[in-house]
């Protein structure tokens, strides 16, 4: 269905600075995967110029994201990652798909994983495997094309990402960045050096997480089916939600619920319900916060990098239906607010005070070396909001995309709400839920809208 008719090494074209780039700590536990989107246009084109268009712009964002054309290595001790900018170069595919666009409906389905690059850690030493690869694909009556991305999660959180594609974006029509669009690349603003002191937090974020009441693992869970789904809020139906959340009366201090700490606080009610657990089941709710104004000082502007903290939220099943949507929204608000100075220090701490990366990583996302060890599903939940990222702005030369987001169904239950494309003010949320319950979710997502 998809034919990668050619590929390419792409180096920056010009020279770059040498040497070993320091990663953080935050970087450090960041999964060991690459983070795939997919942009889609509706454009004519041709497919050998819209490639030659790519190639060139992307050899020279490069040489302004410089550590993205190098590799990983990894040190003996402790098994830090770092950057060594080699210049080898990104990975560019060109990509023939005997579909129409059509055939693709919403880029959810298994379907649309052949529009992203693959990247083989299995069978390939770290050293040799780009931290960027982008696919540029064609369908069929070049009517439309897709440009599928995957950039290395240990260099780059969402934020990072997205401001490296709308640079990238932006070249590609022929403009230049202005100076405060450049990156700060310059990781040591997060360097401690002092030994961690004892955590001075709880941090529910590293416990285990609740299991289905009267089991003592989770695979039954793991081993079902999920699918995904897109489902839309209407600008209106976004302000209803964010009306019957303040207007229950829940509100602590005079700032309104926000739209994520309202959307979050009715997908984990409509899956709570969907699900059918008993009212006494335990069930955690896990979302990442940005970090980079909530530092004394301020992260510079651009950092570029992982600057991410992941807090939790716990309650009963009973407790998350019983109780108002304002309720919900305020345990949501207080998990936000717990990411202060002082909370992201202490979790950066406990990070550091692990003996190897390794056990880092698992206490901090669940994840060693790309493998799930820690299950997000059933009866718990993790919501990624990326109604801040300007996602829809990376016009390559040939408009906005139609589509910009995941592509592909994940293997675990996951919410993401996003902006749509239309400009309308309504919002996107993309559902990896388990089938069984899917139909359900959506009623009850619904109902009260």
């Amino acid at each position: 269905m998809v034919s990668i008719k050619a590929s390419y090494t792409v180096v920056p074209n010009e020279a770059t600075p040498e040497g070993i780039e320091w990663l953080s700590d935050i970087d450090q536990v960041a999964r060991l995967c690459h983070t795939q989107t997919i942009y889609v246009f509706h454009a004519k084109h041709n497919l050998d110029a819209l490639v030659q268009q790519m190639r060139n712009s992307l050899s020279k964002i490069l040489c302004i994201y410089y550590p993205l054309a190098g590799r990983l290595r990894r040190l003996e001790e402790g098994g830090r990652w770092e950057v060594d900018c080699n210049a080898k170069g990104a990975m560019l595919f060109e990509a023939e798909s005997t579909k129409t666009v059509n055939y693709y409906g919403d880029f959810l389905g298994d379907s649309a994983n052949d529009l992203v690059p693959k990247v083989n850690y299995t069978n390939t030493l770290i050293q040799d495997i780009p931290l960027l690869l982008v696919q540029v694909t064609s369908f069929l009556g070049n009517e439309a094309f897709s440009i599928g991305v995957a950039v290395s999660h240990i260099l780059f959180d969402g934020i990072s990402a997205i401001h490296f594609i709308n640079s990238w974006a932006k070249l590609a029509r022929g403009d230049t960045l202005e100076s405060h669009e450049m990156p700060f690349l310059d990781r040591t603003v997060l360097k401690f050096t002092a030994p961690p002191p004892p955590p001075r937090f709880d941090h529910q974020e590293f416990k285990p997480m609740p299991l289905i009441l009267g089991r003592s693992d989770n695979t039954v869970e793991k081993n079902k089916r999920v699918s995904a789904i897109s489902l839309k809020l209407t600008a209106e139906q976004v302000g209803k939600l964010k009306n019957k959340a303040n207007a229950d009366g829940s509100t602590k201090g005079s700032r309104p619920y926000s739209r994520f700490e309202a959307i979050a606080a009715h997908v984990w009610r409509s899956a709570s319900k969907a699900r059918g657990l008993d009212e006494n089941q335990p069930t955690l709710l896990r979302f990442s916060g940005d970090i980079r104004n909530r530092l004394i000082p301020p992260l510079p502007r651009n950092y570029i990098g992982n600057a991410l903290s992941i807090v939790s939220v716990s309650s009963h099943v009973g407790e998350i239906l019983s109780s108002p949507l304002g309720h919900v929204a305020q345990k949501i608000r207080e998990a936000v607010e717990m990411i202060t100075h002082e909370f992201i220090c202490s979790q950066i701490d406990v990070i550091r005070g692990q003996e190897h990366v390794n056990k880092a990583r698992t206490l901090y996302y669940g994840a060693n070396e790309g493998k799930d060890v820690l299950f997000f599903g059933n009866p718990n939940l993790r919501i990624t909001s990326w109604l801040s990222m300007p996602m829809h702005e990376a016009g390559f030369g040939w408009g906005k995309p139609v589509y910009s987001g995941l592509a592909g169904k994940a293997a675990q239950e996951r919410a993401v709400i996003t902006q749509s494309p239309d400009g309308d003010g309504s919002v996107i949320l993309v559902l990896h839920f388990q089938v069984e319950h899917m139909e359900l979710f959506k009623n009850y997502f619904y109902e009260e809208i």
